[in-house]
């Protein structure tokens, strides 16, 4: 049994999104918007929400969530799809941009998302990524959970496969945001503070820093059988403890087999 089924029980699963609907008068609104991932019908995915998800999800990485949303809701958007299309030089000009919203890492976030923005113009990346996305927005309503949580996980790593800067996290992060996962959720600085403050303190801690593809699937598998057993989604779990972890404004987001990384 690992350390997080051993110290942690359905009920601390309850007990966290019980106190963010009781305690943080925030939280209702944003489950409201938030429970649209677990609508029937999807919507459609294009290849300009895609991008622009992808960037959300890219910079929401090391970033200050409140910086982040400040930079997504600038109108035009400076890093659109169709903006790009007119950039001789795609990497210095995100780059650029990204340094003057004071976000962090504006060379490395520049050259991973022009790499990614190439893939998607190439035309088969962006067809494959999109059929991903429909294994997601087509499951049936009556789809077996399991065979759910199994397709969920299938396109999230196809995802962190196909694009660079996108490890497992990043990869759930832009499903999220798409409307597109129930049980597939983020594990970052937030989560992970939360499962540790239940170990005791001779328990092995989680450190956030290590979380390989290796390492990730096994937490959020515990996770999900929690949820489970508390008759909780992942997905809500997630939106509890990103509540609860003291940051006050908007949460992460209020918005609605693949190539391999072709880019150096």
């Amino acid at each position: 049994m690992s350390e997080i089924l051993r110290y942690i029980k359905p009920s601390h699963i309850k007990q966290v999104v019980e106190e963010q609907e009781e305690r943080t008068p925030s939280f209702k609104p944003w489950l409201k918007d938030w429970k649209k991932n677990l609508d029937g019908n999807k919507p459609r995915i294009t290849k300009q929400a895609f991008w622009r998800e992808m960037v959300h999800a890219r910079l929401t990485s090391q970033n200050k969530v409140e910086l982040v949303q400040e930079f997504m809701e600038i109108r035009p958007f400076p890093l659109a799809h169709e903006r790009l299309l007119s950039e001789r030089d795609v990497k210095d000009f995100i780059a650029k941009q990204v340094r003057q919203a004071k976000l962090r890492f504006p060379d490395k976030t520049g050259r991973e998302l022009a790499c990614n923005f190439a893939l998607l113009a190439g035309g088969a990346v962006w067809n494959q990524a999109r059929d991903e996305c429909k294994r997601l927005t087509r499951l049936p309503a009556t789809t077996d959970e399991k065979e759910r949580q199994r397709t969920e996980r299938e396109v999230a790593r196809s995802i962190e496969d196909t694009f660079k800067g996108f490890g497992p996290k990043q990869s759930r992060n832009l499903l999220q945001m798409l409307r597109l996962t129930r049980y597939e959720t983020p594990i970052d600085s937030r989560v992970v503070k939360w499962l540790n403050s239940h170990f005791p303190r001779h328990a092995q801690k989680i450190d956030p820093q290590k979380l390989s593809r290796k390492r990730y699937e096994p937490i959020l598998d515990d996770i999900q059988q929690l949820c489970q057993r508390a008759k909780i989604y992942p997905r809500i779990f997630d939106m509890a403890v990103f509540s609860e972890m003291g940051r006050s404004g908007s949460p992460r987001e209020l918005r609605p087999g693949l190539a391999t990384r072709q880019c150096s």
